[in-house]
């Protein structure tokens, strides 16, 4: 019986783990966050918000099941692994908002600029790079990320 019990100790010890899914660079997340909460001038198109609200059940299935697995004995995956596979299904969710011509629709001036500059129509993707930006990082403890100290 303590064969077991130890092992499932260290299962739930090695299944400790934190993702982070956005632009994580300057430049585009702040882009991010303009699109996601507005400005004063732009209504926001929430994205990473709508992304996760319209998947949330489908997200924590997707983490019971990987962790169930371990704790079935079946699998010696860690927190950092599961929460990078689920959070790499989690950007590319993300991306497919940013894709999907996120409402409101753009202004006429926008359209009328983003043409001139050979851009398409869709809101929020005018050159890809903020979209191309999306990434994931995970990590093996729940300690703070160091934009968070």
């Amino acid at each position: 019986m303590s064969d077991a019990f130890d092992r499932l100790v260290a299962d739930l010890r090695r299944l400790n783990g934190s993702a982070q899914i956005g632009a994580l660079d300057e430049t585009n997340a702040t882009k991010l966050s303009y699109s996601e909460f507005g400005t004063p001038t732009e209504q926001p198109r929430p994205t990473l918000s709508a992304a996760f609200d319209a998947n949330k059940a489908a997200i924590q299935r997707a983490i019971d099941r990987r962790v169930g697995v371990v704790l079935d004995g079946k699998s010696e995956t860690g927190g950092r692994r599961i929460m990078a596979e689920v959070g790499e299904t989690y950007r590319e969710l993300v991306v497919e908002a940013i894709d999907g011509d996120t409402p409101p629709a753009n202004a006429p001036s926008t359209l009328a600029a983003k043409r001139r500059k050979g851009q398409g129509d869709r809101t929020l993707v005018a050159t890809g790079v903020m979209r191309d930006s999306i990434r994931v990082e995970s990590k093996d403890d729940a300690k703070a990320w160091p934009d968070e100290e």
